[in-house]
Formats: C-alpha cells, structure tokens, sequence
C-alpha cells in the first residue's frame, strides 16, 4: 500500500493542468476510496482484535487471581488442620482418647457424676480423674494456637472435653462432619457460619491410637479413635484474602461464595448478618466451575458484570472474580472511538491531500518517526533521572545481593548509614560490613527466601556508628528470565522512633491503670495500697507459676482494675467498722456486677474481664457471683482469689488488726477446700524473695 501511494504522489504535479485530467482526478479519487474502505475495514479489524484482546486478557487475569486465591485459601485450611499436630500426636492424648473409645458406659453419665455418690467403674473413675488434666492441656492448646474454643469428640461424635468448661449437644452437622473425618481419616471442614463473634468455622481432625502413625498428613490403618474440634474466627482472614491485590482494576471485586442446601450465599465478614444470598443463584460447568462470560453480578442480580469462578477443593466455596460490565468494556469503547475518530480523519486527510501523499509518507513520515524516537530517548533520560534522585533522597535503605550474598548494588542511603562509599560496598558481603555476628543474624534466612521464592520480613537491632537502631527488613527473590533465583532484593526501614514509641505507649498505659486503682480506693481509706500490692503479687505468682507472658500481662490489668466495682458501693457500708449485715453483704457483693457492666464494652482481653468477674469465687462453690466451682474458674481468678484476701488479711480494718504474712499464709493454707494449694504455695514461696519482701515492705 505504501508503494501505490507513492507512485500516486509523484503523478499529481503532472495532471495539473495537463490533458485528461478529469480521468486523472477520477483515479485518484477512485484511489482514495479505496484506501478509505481499507481504512475503515482495518479499524473495525482493529476493534474486534482489540475487543478479543481484552476480554482475553481480562479472563487470564480473573484466572491468575482466583486461582492464586485459591491455593492460598487451601494453604490457610491444611495450615489450620496442621495447628492441631501437635495435640493429636501427643501420646498421653491418644491414650486418653483410645481408653474413652474402649469405655462401654454412657459418657455424659460418667462425666456428669464424677463427683456423685453412685457407683461408677473403675476404669470410669480413672477417666474421670484425669478429665481436668486433659482440659487444661486443651484449654492451653487452644489458646496458644488462636482458637475460639476446642472440643474432643468421640467416634459417635459426642464431646467429653471442651475448652470452655461445659459440653452442649452437638448440632447434627457437627456431629456428621466429625463422622466424616474419621471414615475418611482426613480434616475435615465446616461450612463458615455467623456468630456474635463474627465468621467462624470448625476444622474437625482425626485422632488416632497411640501406636498408630497419623497426622494431618499420614493415615493410619488402625483408623481414628476420636476427632479433634476446633472453632476458629475467621472474618479478618476472609477480609483479608478477599481485599484487592495489585492485579485488579477499578470496577473489580472478588467474592466468596457458599453453597448451604440449593441457597448460594455470599461471605460478607465486613457486614453485621456476615452473610448475603445470591438473588440470581450460580450456573456452573461440568468441573464445578463458573466459566467467564456475562451474567448478573453476585452482589447485585440487576447489575452485569463478567464474570468467572474456581471451585475451593473439598469444600463447597467458590472464589468468583467479577467486574463490572461498563468497566471492562471501557478499555474497547475508548479504543474503539478513538480508532474510529482516527480512520474518519484519515479518510479526510486522504481527499485533502491526496496529491501529496509521496510528502506524507516519505518526509513528513520519517519525521514524525524521527521525532517519536526522540521524544522516546527523551522519555528514558528524564525516567532514569527520576529513579536516580529516588534513590538518593530515599530513607529507607536498598541493596540487592547476589546468591553468594555480595552485595551488587546499594543506594545511597545504605552506604552512608555505614560510612562507606557505594563503589567499595560492591562486592562486599553482610560480615564485611556489619560484623560476623550480625551478618548471621540477617541472613538467617536468605537461604529460604531464594529457595522458596517468596518474601520475608524481619526486625533485628543493628548498630550504625556506636548507635543501636532497630530495623524492619524485607527480603524478596531476584529472579532472571527463566526463573532462576539469582539473589536478594532488601530493604530496611528504621523502625527505632516507632519502637521506642510503643513501649512508652505501655508504660504510659501502665501508669494510668495504677492512677485509676489509687481513685478506686480513695474510696475505701482500709484499701490504700491494696491494688498496687494486689497486682505487684500477683504478676510474680504467675511467674513462679511458668504462666505465659500473656497471662502474666493480663493478671496485673485484672488485678489494678479489680476494685472498680466499689466505686458504685455506698460508702457507708465500705467504712462500716462492724458486721455487715446480710443485706449489706449482698449490696457489697454487687460490686463484681458493677466490674463487668463498666467493662465489658471496653476494648480489654477477655481474660482480663473472666479473672475479675471470677475473683471472688471459691473452689467449693461458696464464693460469688455464680457459685462456680473447682476448675470452673479461670487459672487467673484463682490466683486473685487467693490473693485478694491475703492482701486484705495483711492491711488493718476497721473491726480487726493487720495479720502477719505467715499467719495469713497458715489461713489459707488450711483452707484447702476454698483456695488452689498450688496458688498459696506459688505465694508462700514468692514472699520469701528479694521481690516478694520488697512488696511487702511499707512505704515510707
């Protein structure tokens, strides 16, 4: 084509003027018709290549994304059934769980008269007594791996051990999901579902006899004895896999879908029901799949949208990518007007100028050619400009280290943090620059980030010119061509200004609980120093007793904010010098009610709030508000329990003198019945350290 329009050009100047130019005008108007059809039917093929390309692209991407969605939705559910490893595979668990499978009698019998005067088996009885242990290890299990709670089934499916201290029938679902583990001698999941709490789920676990091999990963011949029930909260994590990923465009949206019965129902985490029915339900293909095409959206059955859906392997979700209709189309209207604008005004300028079309292909062509080239070079200086002077006013260092962890590039940030120039950093490795020490603890896993091919980010101290600052790096695979991973791209963020910043957070946090005790017992002139003792012992109590650093945390906010409740007491009955009567008793014990209602809006550990409420109870059931007893207490309120009145046997009152410790100690000591023997002593051997004798010392 380009040479017919040359040949056109160079015959224009000769028909002007000259014989049969009205034959000569007619074809190179004949000519310029034809190119116009050309034009026109090049930019309708234009259209429907561009429109191809787009849905086509469109589609790869929705697979890209749904996919990659759901292989790490199916990561999370094999990570979660992984967390209980290590409670199924513990020998003392299958023991317990194969005697429970051998136990002919009723389990709700023998475990609901564990203290009863009837008879029992004694292999019942045994059972029976080792129930608390196996409790207290699931109890522990379950808070450690973030469960909501945990059950113990047995092959039937009926629960004989629970986290949360009691065993309410099982829902028929539950119990044949549980059923269902066990013949498969696979985890199993559960429909997501809505609580108070929010979306939560149960991953139901086969358990096994204690000489057979089995796992979340292993299947034992011998068959499965019981099934581990965990209950899991899972709105944040849905959240979260559902929020937009770099690969989405406006318009876009990823859903989760559930099928319960024939009703297709979209997971809504975010939303107060947590769930949304699909008005317009969901065709599906012969894989189970939903196909990409046009059909009414999820959210919306008035909406269009395209479409497309994978199928979560075993369980009945479906991760749909959809977009909106306008949205997608946009890309291929915009295209096609603009081409369409362009052929029109190609058409025009062909009439026009048609006698100079040798011009317009050949000189005014070459430069425009010449011209984009250099706006192009241009373009590129003015890019790699730009990247440069990020690089060197950025805060945050940059390096990128090759597979033997020499260092290929760094910014100009890095070299100055370790006063050395860039050009000298080349080639140099961790150990050379920060010291062989802390070079090991950096490249902990440079090894694991190359060889797995995915990003790690860690915090260490690193010391820069005498000084300490902490740093957040983040380590990602450099990888060629071929996939081949050829080193390490790092990026550190000095985090030092933040960190010190959380700590004086806690200790600001820390120091208006202790103001807000003092408030509380002005109150109360016989309570002066009571919490601040009450918390001071009760931190080194959980200590002594190996509790988790959470627990420790969570006891001492429990014991400064123990005492609120009184504020609401008249305070005439606090001061009252004599007996409380029986109705003046029963106002002062209100004041645990008054704790929980001032608390239990506030955002505070739900451990925090059961040790206050559960303070004043007693292990023979004698206490208040419940009556609760023996294990039906929190670790946390026994230890208050215990403390609360030695702190208060210690302080003078109105009626009575202070006690000594020890005969404080001897009290509650022989009040066995009321108090955790293990609690007393964890105190009795506390006060007799540097720490205790310090907190029991007067303040001047």
């Amino acid at each position: 084509m380009a040479e017919h329009t040359t040949q056109t050009a160079s015959e224009v100047p000769k028909s002007i003027g000259g014989a049969k130019q009205g034959v000569k005008i007619g074809v190179v108007l004949s000519f310029v018709l034809v190119i116009s059809l050309g034009i026109l039917l090049l930019a309708n093929r234009a259209v429907t290549g561009k429109e191809v390309g787009v849905l086509d692209n469109l589609q790869k991407r929705f697979d890209i994304l749904t996919h990659v969605r759901s292989e790490v939705i199916s990561s999370f559910l094999d990570n979660l059934s992984h967390h209980g490893d290590r409670l199924i595979k513990s020998d003392l668990f299958r023991l317990y769980a194969s005697e429970i499978d051998e136990f002919d009698g009723d389990l709700s019998s023998l475990f609901g008269t564990i203290y009863a005067e009837d008879e029992v088996d004694e292999s019942g009885v045994v059972l029976a007594e080792q129930l608390p242990m196996m409790e207290n290890m699931l109890r522990e299990f379950s808070t450690y791996a973030g469960f909501i709670n945990a059950r113990i089934l047995s092959r039937s499916g009926e629960a004989y051990i629970a986290t949360d201290g009691y065993l309410p029938p099982m829902k028929d679902s539950q119990i044949t999901d549980a059923q269902a583990a066990i013949e498969t001698n696979r985890p199993r999941f559960s429909p997501l579902r809505k609580t108070v709490q929010g979306i939560v789920m149960d991953v139901y676990v086969p358990i096994y006899p204690p000489d057979a091999v089995g796992g979340t990963d292993e299947v034992s011949p011998e068959g499965a004895v019981g099934v581990l029930m965990m209950t899991r909260l899972v709105s944040g994590k849905i959240t979260e896999m559902l929020s937009n990923s770099a690969l989405d465009t406006k318009g876009q949206k990823i859903r989760l879908v559930q099928k319960d019965g024939d009703i297709y129902r979209e997971a809504t985490p975010w939303n107060v029901e947590g769930f949304k029915e699909v008005p317009k339900g969901i065709t599906l293909d012969a894989d189970g799949n939903l196909p990409f095409g046009i059909r009414p959206s999820v959210d919306n059955g008035n909406q269009k949208v395209y479409s497309s859906g994978v199928k979560i392997p075993g369980l009945e979700w479906w991760l749909i990518q959809e977009i909106d209709y306008d949205a997608a189309v946009a890309p291929i209207n915009n295209f096609t007007r603009t081409v369409y604008i362009v052929a029109g005004l190609g058409i025009l300028t062909a009439f026009l100028v048609a006698g100079l079309a040798w011009w317009i292909l050949t000189g005014v062509q070459s430069q425009r050619v010449a011209r984009e080239f250099k706006a192009l070079a241009t373009q590129i200086d003015d890019q790699k400009r730009f990247i440069d002077s990020i690089n060197a006013n950025i805060d945050e260092f940059i390096t990128l280290k090759d597979a033997e962890g020499r260092y290929t590039y760094v910014n100009d940030a890095f070299a100055h943090a370790v006063g050395r120039s860039r050009e000298e950093l080349i080639g140099m490795d961790a150990a050379a620059v920060f010291g062989f020490d802390t070079a090991k603890r950096l490249e902990s896993i440079d090894q694991i980030v190359m060889r797995e091919n995915r990003k790690e980010t860690i915090n260490e101290p690193i010391f820069l010119r005498s000084q300490r600052h902490q740093f957040q790096i983040s380590k990602s695979p450099y990888c060629g061509s071929d996939g081949t991973c050829a080193g390490l791209v790092e990026v550190y963020r000095d985090i030092t200004e933040f960190v010190a910043a959380q700590e004086q957070n806690k200790r600001l946090i820390k120091s208006a609980m202790e103001a807000l005790g003092s408030t509380i017992e002005a109150a109360d002139p016989y309570l002066g120093g009571h919490t601040k003792l009450l918390a001071g012992l009760s931190v080194e109590v959980a200590k002594a007793l190996h509790l988790p650093e959470m627990d420790v945390a969570e006891i001492e906010t429990a014991a400064n904010l123990s005492q609120i409740g009184k504020m609401f007491v008249p305070n005439e009955i606090l001061t009252k010098p004599g007996k409380l009567t029986d109705d003046e008793m029963a106002l002062m014990e209100e004041h645990v009610e008054h704790a929980y209602r001032i608390l239990k809006d506030i955002d505070i550990d739900e451990g925090v709030l059961l040790a206050i409420y559960q303070m004043n109870e007693r292990l023979d059931g004698s206490g208040y508000p419940k009556q609760l007893k023996g294990d039906d207490t929190i670790m946390l309120a026994r230890i208050l329990s215990v403390l609360n009145v030695f702190c208060a046997m210690i302080r003078p009152r109105s009626y009575r003198g202070a006690k000594e410790p020890e005969q404080a100690l001897g009290i509650l000591s022989s009040e066995t019945t009321k108090f955790d023997s293990a609690v007393v002593q964890a105190l009795a051997d506390v006060i007799k350290t540097p720490t205790g004798e310090k907190l029991l010392t007067p303040k001047e």
